[in-house]
């Protein structure tokens, strides 16, 4: 062929290999594939007949999906777990407040492609754990003592807002349903107790039954899992007990609709993780 634009002619040498599930004969017939490429094309019709047709086949059919070696994993459950695992490193420190990653090292250290890295930076950017830096590549957002106290103090001040909604106007199952946070927590295993004490914080603002109020309850709330990880941190299984047992005294208050001793509790609870913070921050990259 010639270029566009050029003079000479260019020999090439190309072979197109093409499948198709449907029967060309019937398409010609029907005028939608021309009966001339059928010929001058390198046809070769390869019929498959169907399993109801080669029953006797099944049962070997059946021993060998049962001995193949598993699928790779979808690629929605490779995103989540490559986010799950870089937003884990992030709450624990492992990636450190205010240092520079890039999608390459990650997507290495992971053993994938750089696809699933980048879904989780935006994600986690998102979440207030990630920056992103044009034609830089991604910071660790560090950790602002004074955007760490605003954060306290809205979460002291939303919480004592759904505290008052609920005990005015939660139904009695919506309370009751608060049981369930009694013993789920009582694990020595941080990430998991993290997890569980954001699902209470969030079960609680939702007890408001002001949508309103419990979305923006529940914004700060997601953000608070690696101050909540730093915070308790250094605590062994007692101390993790002794935070149970303070949302178990909230639950009792709520349920007995007794507003100020509630109050009380979620006012001593937010002011004591607090302090713990700000205990463990003199350790970490900071910023004032």
């Amino acid at each position: 062929h010639t270029r566009i634009g050029g003079q000479r002619p260019v020999k090439v040498d190309v072979r197109v290999l093409s499948a198709t599930s449907r029967t060309l004969s019937d398409e010609i017939a029907a005028g939608r594939f021309r009966e001339d490429l059928y010929y001058r094309l390198n046809v070769v019709p390869v019929r498959i007949p169907p399993l109801r047709e080669r029953r006797e086949d099944i049962p070997e059919i059946r021993v060998m999906l049962s001995s193949a070696p598993s699928r790779a994993a979808p690629v929605s459950l490779i995103r989540d777990d490559v986010h799950e695992r870089m937003r884990a490193e992030i709450l624990t420190c492992t990636l450190k407040p205010g240092s520079l990653v890039q999608e390459n090292d990650l997507a290495l250290r992971y053993g994938v492609s750089k696809s699933p890295v980048r879904d989780a930076f935006l994600r986690l950017s998102q979440q207030g754990l990630v920056e992103v830096l044009p034609r830089k590549g991604y910071r660790i957002k560090p950790i602002s003592v004074a955007d760490a106290a605003e954060m306290y103090e809205m979460r002291r001040l939303l919480e004592r807002a759904c505290i008052d909604r609920a005990v005015d106007q939660a139904p009695d199952a919506t309370l009751a349903a608060l049981d369930a946070f009694r013993n789920s927590g009582r694990t020595p295993d941080l990430p998991s107790w993290v997890a569980y004490n954001r699902a209470f914080h969030v079960a609680l603002a939702r007890a408001s039954a002001n949508q309103r109020l419990a979305r923006a309850a529940c914004d700060i709330i997601e953000e608070f899992d690696r101050l909540t990880y730093m915070s308790i941190a250094a605590f062994d299984k007692r101390g993790l007990k002794a935070l149970v047992d303070e949302h178990v005294a909230l639950i009792d208050a709520l349920q007995a609709r007794d507003k100020r001793r509630a109050r009380a509790i979620a006012a001593a609870h937010v002011e004591e993780a607090r302090d713990r913070l700000l205990d463990s921050l003199s350790n970490l990259p900071v910023v004032p």
